[in-house]
């Protein structure tokens, strides 16, 4: 427990430790928890009684030959198994970098009760924060995404009929934060590493209505952009030859379809769903024609609308492999040609010289 944080080594050995002593290892968990603000406080108390000395330079050497004398008692009870989850207290009220770090120590796909209460706490801990607009409760970024990358893990990796319940806290204060952005990309890096197929889509239908009642009133509020861009696969996260991701199956298309039909009048959907084309949804492209074609003919706005950058770039490429893999139907089937046309003219009014080359060579 030396100095302030606790040793990326030491959490491993601890995980470790779960497989082979799984008492040991509880008892170092509740005892972290219990004696980490401790220790925080005894260190803050005595470099202010050093302050007032005008002395400036806090000797951690000294400190924790403080803490270990103070808490001999406790120290033994950890070594003994005997410290209890009832001795920490009001978990919610530890600081969050302690609680961050209690939560990194904690195995995947736990049985433990206990467990599942501590993280319960330490979530509901986090989202107050997270998800404040507060400027006083903003979080630190390491801290922060400590967090989300380890209940991502988490999440993916438990029992499904408990996924709403530790993302309850998320779900009862949603709104359009750059936590709930960063949780969504967490949650996708996850599914990438862990392939948990059913449990990331429960996760995502958990989220779906939240989704779409913040975009109601379109995306140029906080961080709803960058809300909408995680939620539908956007973010840049695959390499640039990546055409296909295992977890978006040829049944997901629905899901997409409806996403679409609910947000598409948000420009960051448009430039979502052109990017998806592009790259892992390349599999939904004949359908994603006509999806922007829907978007284009239904949110006129969109016309005049300041576009995310790269949108028209990634519809010229979509629709210039379209009509290349697709050319004949085109020009047979009168519904092909206008959905192609109605993306077309769109890019033409944009500006697109590519647009303009694509339109004279189907008509």
């Amino acid at each position: 427990m030396a100095g302030t944080s606790f040793n990326a080594f030491s959490i491993m050995a601890i995980h470790k430790l779960w497989k082979t002593n799984f008492k040991d290892a509880h008892s170092i968990l509740i005892g972290y928890l219990f004696l980490k603000p401790k220790f925080d406080a005894l260190r803050e108390k005595i470099r202010q009684e050093n302050y007032k000395k005008n002395k400036y330079n806090l000797q951690e050497s000294g400190v924790m030959e403080k803490f270990l004398k103070e808490n001999k008692k406790y120290l033994q009870k950890i070594i003994n198994n005997q410290l209890l989850i009832d001795d920490v207290g009001d978990i919610g009220q530890i600081d969050l970098y302690t609680l961050k770090t209690a939560f990194q120590l904690i195995p995947l796909k736990t049985e433990d009760k206990e467990h599942k209460i501590i993280v319960k706490k330490i979530i509901s801990a986090f989202v107050e924060k997270l998800i404040s607009n507060d400027r006083e409760d903003r979080v630190d970024y390491k801290v922060r995404h400590d967090f989300l990358e380890k209940l991502a893990y988490f999440v993916l990796s438990s029992e499904k009929q408990e996924i709403q319940d530790y993302l309850k806290p998320f779900l009862d204060n949603f709104n359009g934060s750059e936590a709930i952005a960063e949780l969504f990309k967490e949650f996708i890096i996850a599914e990438d590493y862990l392939n948990s197929y059913d449990n990331f889509w429960e996760v995502w239908d958990l989220f779906k209505e939240k989704v779409i009642e913040l975009c109601k009133d379109g995306d140029r509020y906080w961080y709803v952009e960058q809300i909408v861009k995680s939620y539908l696969f956007a973010q840049t996260l695959w390499k640039e030859t990546a055409t296909e991701w295992r977890t978006l199956k040829n049944e997901n298309k629905r899901f997409v379809k409806n996403m679409l039909e609910k947000i598409g009048h948000c420009h960051s959907a448009l430039y979502s769903i052109s990017k998806l084309l592009n790259d892992i949804g390349s599999s939904y492209l004949n359908d994603g024609v006509s999806w922007i074609s829907d978007i284009l003919q239904n949110k006129k706005h969109l016309l005049n609308a300041k576009l995310e950058t790269n949108t028209v770039y990634y519809l010229e490429n979509l629709v210039r492999k379209y009509i290349y893999e697709n050319r004949q139907e085109i020009k047979k089937t009168t519904k092909l040609k206008q959905e192609v046309l109605i993306i077309l003219d769109f890019l033409i009014e944009k500006g697109s010289v590519v647009g303009y080359m694509l339109r004279e060579n189907i008509l």
